[in-house]
């Protein structure tokens, strides 16, 4: 069965790189390093295996676990659809540890299409990681991937993180 059209495949041609705009890339960290000691986490958007977009989620009041709620949650998604773009990943931060999946995030992955990636903020530089869900016979696990910043993003996608959901 194929996957709807908003959905995306970041990962869908083998060693592919993915991208994500210096513009996004610094926006999440401010925004991350604001809900510091909490975790923060965004919705990814763009077309292909570019991220050119984020939608903010509301930040989490536990500073060792991010969750969502249903209506959240699709109210986000609806925004990346309603800019015809595509959900190409998750992002949120271990403001406490080192960007490693921990069990917790492999527990709860249920989007093996999609990009995984966590900010660790631990140290003094913050350290950005993405994952991809590789499946084999038995289970799965994150695979750590090469991702690229770039400057520039298509001239038709919006590179803005407003969204309903961060002050739900």
């Amino acid at each position: 069965m194929k996957n709807p059209a908003w959905l995306g495949d970041p990962f869908a041609i083998k060693n592919n790189k993915i991208f994500l705009t210096k513009k996004v890339a610094k926006r999440l960290l401010a925004e991350a390093q604001e809900a510091f000691p909490y975790e923060y986490s965004a919705l990814l958007a763009g077309h292909g295996a570019t991220i050119t977009a984020y939608v903010p989620m509301p930040i989490s009041p536990d500073k060792h676990v991010f969750a969502w709620d249903g209506t959240t949650f699709l109210q986000a998604l609806q925004h990346i659809r309603k800019n015809n773009l595509q959900w190409l990943g998750v992002l949120h931060t271990h403001p406490h540890t080192p960007p490693i999946p921990s069990a917790r995030d492999i527990a709860g992955w249920h989007y093996p299409t999609l990009s995984y990636w966590i900010v660790g903020l631990a140290s003094a530089l913050p350290e950005w990681r993405v994952y991809q869900w590789v499946q084999d016979a038995n289970s799965g696990l994150f695979e750590a991937r090469h991702y690229t910043l770039t400057e520039a993003a298509c001239a038709d996608e919006d590179t803005t993180g407003s969204s309903p959901p961060k002050n739900s």
